[in-house]
Parts: structure tokens; sequence; C-alpha cells
């Protein structure tokens, strides 16, 4: 699924559920700009796979058409089809990754992002015998993970682990390669290196550098 359709699929979702839709909440849910929500409704509604009831000056609510709703059957089945292949791919070139450190010597690991994807990895590090020292993820701070506290990002550089394991991805593209969130990259442009980074979707199996 590209990006296109994840994000039909998520615009057409949210309209089933309500259709009092702004440009500004399309633009949240999907964390893109305002003109390009406002796109991309705008072609939705060309398609005919939605159409705009006029409320006020001020209010235009969001239907899906029969087309549209047809739309979003298709999309979520390929939606679920996707997301198998991902979990499959995912549990795969995880185990792999860190087995590669481990043969590397690398012993103690941290992980950024608290999602999906660091579930799978976990099975990885226990299979491996891995120490997962701390996990990064600002939308979930405070919470726990596998008994570990969740850390903001901007504690990440005073980590003493020897790789950091990108467990975050773009919903959108989850296994596009060398995905960073936003906030590592602030951290990345004051000063923090990139190396000690490893990504699921971004490496060649086995080139991993070694714990030194």
């Amino acid at each position: 699924m590209d990006r296109h359709a994840y994000h039909t699929l998520q615009i057409l979702d949210h309209i089933e559920k309500t259709p009092h839709v702004t440009n500004r909440r399309v633009a949240s849910k999907l964390d893109v700009s305002v003109k390009l929500a406002h796109s991309l409704l705008s072609k939705l509604v060309s398609k005919g796979l939605l159409h705009i009831r006029k409320r006020h000056s001020r209010r235009w609510d969001y239907f899906l058409t029969p087309r549209g709703i047809a739309e979003k059957a298709r999309l979520t089945y390929e939606f679920m089809d996707f997301t198998m292949q991902f979990y499959r791919t995912a549990r795969r070139r995880s185990a792999e990754v860190l087995a590669g450190l481990r043969k590397g010597g690398v012993e103690r690991i941290a992980f950024l992002g608290a999602g999906e994807l660091a579930e799978i990895a976990y099975l990885g590090v226990a299979e491996h015998k891995l120490e997962l020292m701390q996990i990064f993820d600002d939308a979930h701070a405070g919470e726990e993970f596998m008994g570990l506290p969740i850390e903001k990002v901007s504690e990440m550089p005073k980590t003493t682990a020897e790789r950091i394991l990108v467990t975050a991805y773009d919903p959108a593209l989850p296994m596009g390669e060398r995905y960073l969130p936003q906030a590592v990259r602030y951290l990345l442009d004051g000063g923090m290196s990139e190396d000690r980074f490893v990504w699921v979707f971004g490496n060649e199996v086995g080139s991993q550098k070694d714990g030194g």
C-alpha cells in the first residue's frame, strides 16, 4: 500500500465515522500540511468518492458515496493483506538484525518506538539474549514497555546502550528505509551521531558494526 492509498483509506474511514471534517483535522490525523489535506479531500470529491453538504458558511459536511464505500472496502482489504505481510517481514528482519548485532559483540540495546514493531522486535531480543536497556517514544512517555519505563526522545543522547534499534516507522510506508521521527532529527542537528542507530528495514543483514 502506497502513501496515497493509505491517506485515502484514513480519510474515508474518518468520514464514515463523522461527516464533520475540516482541512485542519485531516492534516492532524495524517500528519501532513493543511494545504495537502485540502488537496486530498478535493481529489476524493472530484473522483466521486465523497459528496459535500453545506450546513452554513463555515461548515461543510462530507459523506461517502456508494463508490466511496466500495473503495474503502477495497482499500481495507488491501491494508489487511499488507499488514500481514508487514508482520511476517518485520519478524524475520528484526530477528536477523538482532542476530547480526549479537554476533558482532553488541549486548545492550535500546528501542526507538514503542509500537507494534517494538513488540515484534522484542521477540528477537529474548531469542538472541540481548539486554533491552531503554525505550524512547514521546507519544507513550511515562507508560511501560515490557516492564521498562518509556522515556522521552530528548533523553536518548544519555543512553549507554551500544545500539538503538529504530522500532518507530512511518505508518504510510512502514517498510520504508531509515525512517526517523522529527524529534530525533532535531537531536541529530544538535550533534547526536547517527552511527548508533540500526534499522529493521534499512540495513543489509550482517553489515552492522560491532560493539566496539
